[in-house]
């Protein structure tokens, strides 16, 4: 049996996309007879996959949320010093180094939080436990704001026994980021919330429905740039409509952003839908304009579904989406660039169907289907 502890650096919400590996994973190693530790931000009312963990014995170290904003704060004000900080608050981290595990993995929402914690990186430092890192999220626009900070991530993932991405492309970029190789990084996926895989037949309504899935988040997500994309004159000659899954806290905004564009009528604010399925019965194709992703769930669980997609060109969209045969990419999430992207698939609309079918079985062959069980591998061998 093996002590493993998860501390999971999501903080901005109580529940985010960046939760379903570690949770996927700590159900295997429960099953598996290893005994798991969960750090994870206490917000008084734990998600439902937290309470089944706790069902099948997992051990729960809540921190509290003052930790959280404590160190928004520090991330303002201050500059992170290094790894050698002599002094920082009581750590409500040490929980996790207290139950004595094998390994720790760090879940981060995005590439670098960790950075962000001194008392958790003093705490790695000091201990001899070997850890593991799972980088989400990653931005090209993301930079270090010193040469100090560049070091700390530098020191935080050298000493790592694993990092684990989950694209390609975000690999490479935060080799580029941290001006250095990860020969201990490899990629992983997250899972996907399907059960059942097969092709959902396309709607039958002549009206052309998108469907963009994704947090209302325009500064990440680039729902602005969908918008004044569709916002163009071309498109007001067309019959169609965009459907948002999701919620978020640019709602308000995006309802003001559908008047400023004339296209109110046109869109249409659903709501989180947790049967999948049911979206793609409805809809034709997938947009998806992101500023920056890990591999978003939403494509990978189109494609199954069989929908061709419309992509920007970051995070691991590249590496699902083939040009013109599962999607058609966008080379920026600009207004200009997605426009364009949306232009040639209007005129291939005879193709969506076959390319529907394509995506389907591009996707049946690369999704990963115990990834939970990968990412066990990982942090049980973390060195193979």
């Amino acid at each position: 049996m093996t002590k493993i502890a998860i501390i999971s650096t999501m903080a901005n919400s109580p529940w985010g996309g960046s939760e379903y590996l570690w949770v996927k994973m700590a159900e295997q190693g429960l099953a598996e007879g290893h005994e798991l530790f969960l750090s994870i931000y206490d917000w008084s009312v734990s998600h439902p996959l937290i309470v089944q963990l706790q069902k099948q014995s997992a051990h729960l170290l809540p921190r509290p949320r003052s930790l959280s904003l404590f160190y928004r704060g520090i991330r303002k004000l201050t500059q992170v010093k290094t790894f050698l900080r002599p002094f920082s608050p009581k750590s409500f981290y040490k929980p996790a180094f207290d139950c004595k595990p094998d390994v720790i993995c760090i879940s981060q929402g995005s590439s670098y939080d960790a950075i962000y914690y001194p008392d958790l990186l003093n705490l790695l430092r000091s201990s001899s436990i070997p850890y593991i890192i799972i980088c989400q999220f990653n931005s090209d626009t993301s930079s270090f704001e010193s040469p100090v900070q560049r070091s700390t991530a530098q020191q935080f993932f050298n000493q790592a026994a694993h990092i684990a991405f989950v694209s390609e492309h975000n690999l490479k970029l935060a080799e580029r980021q941290l001006a250095m190789s990860l020969p201990n990084a490899s990629v992983v996926q997250n899972p996907v919330n399907l059960s059942d895989r097969s092709l959902v037949p396309p709607p039958t309504q002549s009206k052309v429905s998108f469907a963009c899935v994704a947090r209302l988040e325009a500064a990440y997500k680039g729902q602005d740039v969908l918008f004044e994309a569709l916002g163009s004159p071309v498109w007001k000659e067309r019959d169609w409509q965009c459907c948002l899954y999701g919620s978020g806290p640019d709602q308000a905004y995006l309802h003001e952003l559908a008047q400023h564009y004339n296209i109110t009528d046109r869109i249409k604010f659903m709501g989180h839908v947790s049967d999948l399925r049911s979206v793609w019965a409805d809809n034709h194709i997938l947009v998806m304009p992101s500023r920056a992703e890990g591999t978003p769930l939403a494509l990978v669980e189109a494609m199954l579904c069989g929908r061709p997609a419309v992509v920007s060109d970051v995070g691991g969209n590249v590496e699902w989406i083939e040009e013109q045969q599962t999607g058609f990419i966008a080379e920026a999430p600009t207004a200009k660039s997605f426009g364009a992207a949306l232009e040639k698939a209007w005129l291939a609309q005879a193709n969506w169907p076959q390319m529907g079918i394509q995506a389907h079985e591009f996707a049946l062959n690369k999704f990963d289907s115990s990834p939970g069980r990968t990412l066990l591998k990982v942090i049980l061998n973390p060195t193979q």
